[in-house]
């Protein structure tokens, strides 16, 4: 779904002509470690070869890519960090930017994560990304005028853009218009070789929203694997299998997706229904 280069590409980005070998060595050895997905190995061979020529003109790539890493092990603090040290002198200071907004985002920070898509949008106005995301936020602020305010840009730069049919999905739905987003997510399905499973996800929402049962069901299936860390996904099951007349699987599905932190109050309206 980014539009960043792979983690792979980022490490192979730049040569090391006059370097030494240690540091080239390291380098190699943490792209290797993630093709294996050893990537506590990959992070510690980063941290090497930046030990080793801590004035390195490439540490800033590096410290991206380790940024990247230990977001994935969980190492949120860790990765703010090392993001926010790549910031300087970064060839590609967008992806930085983009890659801790995220993170911020993830972290609960929401007024951060605003500041760094507001900077973007300054320094690359034609960022279609960083307008949807943006709007994002205004939506979880309650500012439906703000969020439309930069739904309303992403569709005059680029209305095809796939961030743009995302933001003319969210609207559909904040409206209730079930139908025409699931129209949307089905283009975004039929249309990519390898969808997103967040697409399958919103889609199975406007399925269970426009009492289309089995479709939900067979769209949840289809991203379950993928999907067991989304307390979302979980609520969303939930409701499909009350509609299948299953008050006990639904149960667990809402209890899970509360144990994993979706804790709003039409969670426990759904929880009470399970246990009439």
């Amino acid at each position: 779904m980014r539009i960043f280069y792979p983690l792979l590409i980022l490490l192979t980005l730049f040569t090391f002509p006059l370097l030494g070998q240690s540091y080239e060595e390291w380098v190699d050895r943490s792209a290797n470690y993630i093709e294996i997905d050893r990537l506590d190995s990959a992070a510690f061979a980063l941290q090497r070869a930046m030990s080793l020529d801590p004035v390195n003109e490439n540490n800033p790539v590096l410290l991206l890519n380790l940024g990247i890493l230990q977001r994935q092990l969980g190492q949120y603090d860790d990765a703010f960090i090392s993001l926010t040290a790549s910031l300087g002198n970064n060839p590609i200071p967008e992806v930085v930017l983009h890659r801790r907004a995220s993170l911020l985002s993830d972290m609960g920070r929401f007024d951060e994560a605003m500041e760094d898509y507001s900077t973007l949008i300054g320094q690359f106005p034609d960022d279609v990304e960083a307008y949807y995301r943006r709007g994002v936020l205004y939506l979880e602020n309650n500012d439906r005028s703000g969020a439309e305010a930069d739904f309303k840009k992403a569709n005059e730069l680029d209305p095809g853009n796939m961030f743009t049919k995302l933001s003319n999905a969210l609207i559909l739905k904040l409206d209730n218009n079930w139908a025409a987003a699931e129209k949307i997510y089905s283009e975004l399905i039929q249309s990519a070789s390898s969808p997103d499973p967040i697409f399958y996800i919103n889609r199975a929402e406007c399925y269970v929203n426009s009492d289309q049962i089995f479709k939900a069901s067979a769209d949840l299936r289809a991203v379950g694997t993928s999907q067991r860390d989304n307390p979302y996904f979980y609520f969303l099951r939930g409701r499909v299998r009350y509609e299948q007349f299953d008050k006990i699987a639904a149960n667990a599905d809402f209890k899970k997706a509360k144990e994993m932190g979706y804790d709003l109050p039409i969670l426990d309206e759904w929880l009470k229904k399970t246990e009439k």
